[in-house]
């Protein structure tokens, strides 16, 4: 008797499908992280050919295009769990770690960068 409840209460828990607002709130600060990446990368592009180009602005543009992709990640993330409530709790997590996943970038462009 005892485990029917424990299915019961996880068969609940299963079915429950996230607020869609959580769903904005990751996608859309993974999107602003993304695209200010991306105007940083930008930045640092224009900064590094200003008078001579600097060794390793391919790794630059490189970054540029890592977080341009994130972006649109962030995108493609929201449309699906707005599709699929189900996979909303999914479609949460992963805009979440995509703001880590570019701060990753931009660490491994910078060591590149330096490795040049």
């Amino acid at each position: 008797m005892h485990t029917g409840l424990v299915k019961d209460a996880l068969a609940a828990r299963a079915s429950r499908t996230w607020s869609p607002w959580t769903l904005w709130l990751s996608c859309v600060l993974a999107f602003i992280w993304s695209i200010l990446l991306v105007v940083a990368d930008g930045f640092a592009e224009v900064m590094g050919s200003w008078d001579t180009p600097q060794p390793g602005l391919g790794w630059v543009k490189a970054g540029m295009i890592g977080h341009g992709v994130l972006a649109v990640g962030s995108v493609l993330v929201l449309v699906a769990g707005l599709s699929f409530p189900s996979r909303r709790r999914a479609a949460v997590i992963t805009a979440w770690v995509i703001i880590p996943a570019g701060i990753g970038w931009v660490l491994l462009t910078r060591h590149l960068i330096g490795g040049s």
